[in-house]
């Protein structure tokens, strides 16, 4: 990641005022302890935020309009960026990256690692656009029609300001991602949502971070979730951290080789880690 992630934002609580520089811990201020470092797990820097610092954080970053990516990670991601080169290049360079899979965070306990819980990333972003702060949103990818339904729901709260399903064959080229870039500048949003799944969101986000305006959440599924167009598990489904499970069951066909892949994928990083963590207390070879 670009810088190390702040435990505590207080821009928002402090009501932006010019005297409170974004991104302020309490340790820079000699108020608190020092934040704790990003969880590394394979390839991804996971930040030890909660769902509420990591919601403050980006609309922090949104009112100040500093330009900056969001990833939130699943095992899939951790799969992809053992692989993919330019993948994993975006992701450690994100600006802010969280934990949107219980497995990562399943991870963090076994190796003894500070990450508070699972964020979610249709709670983030929902939790963003319910703040009571009125934005310039852009709402990008999502399945035909979800775009146009999540920008119906919050246009009395946000100005919508760019709407684009991105349609194949509209944006995955170079001319596409240039027309894209040029209607994100005209248009200004300091909040833009990316849903088209990773890892084409992620390199599509760094595309469009010279002329954004606010951060760029990559969020999956989530504009279909919060447009009403996809159910989302039980609550006490999400609890038990099987919300993958009531996915698989609505989307087999095109799920099931993912979390297999993914989850193989998972093991193999996870038992990585824990032998060089068993290295380095002296309980063991090291890492091969």
């Amino acid at each position: 990641m670009r810088a190390p992630v702040p435990r505590v934002v207080s821009v928002v609580e402090a009501g932006l005022k010019e005297d409170t520089p974004l991104g302020l811990d309490t340790a820079a201020n000699g108020s608190g302890p020092a934040p704790a470092p990003p969880f590394t797990l394979g390839q991804l820097e996971l930040a030890p935020l909660t769902p509420e610092e990591a919601a403050r954080w980006i609309l922090g970053h949104a009112l100040l309009e500093e330009a900056s990516v969001v990833v939130t990670s699943n095992i899939n991601h951790l799969r992809l960026a053992e692989t993919d080169y330019a993948f994993r290049g975006v992701v450690q360079g994100s600006d802010l990256n969280v934990a949107d899979g219980w497995p990562l965070i399943l991870a963090a306990r076994l190796l003894r690692k500070v990450l508070p819980g699972r964020v979610a990333g249709v709670d983030l972003v929902e939790s963003v656009l319910t703040a009571g702060e009125s934005l310039r949103l852009a709402i990008l990818g999502g399945p035909p029609g979800a775009a146009g339904l999540l920008a119906r729901r919050f246009e009395l709260v946000h100005r919508i300001c760019l709407v684009d399903s991105l349609p194949k064959g509209t944006w995955d080229n170079a001319d596409g991602v240039e027309s894209l870039k040029s209607a994100v500048d005209a248009a200004r949003p300091n909040l833009i949502l990316v849903g088209i799944g990773p890892p084409r969101q992620e390199l599509l986000a760094e595309a469009l971070r010279p002329v954004a305006r606010g951060p760029i959440i990559c969020c999956g599924a989530t504009i279909e979730v919060l447009a009403g167009l996809r159910p989302r598990a039980p609550r006490y489904l999400q609890a038990f951290g099987l919300e993958w499970a009531f996915r698989l069951a609505l989307e087999p066909g095109r799920l099931w080789s993912r979390y297999l892949f993914s989850s193989v994928s998972f093991g193999r990083v996870l038992f990585r880690e824990m032998r060089r963590e068993a290295s380095v207390a002296g309980w063991g070879p090291p890492p091969s």
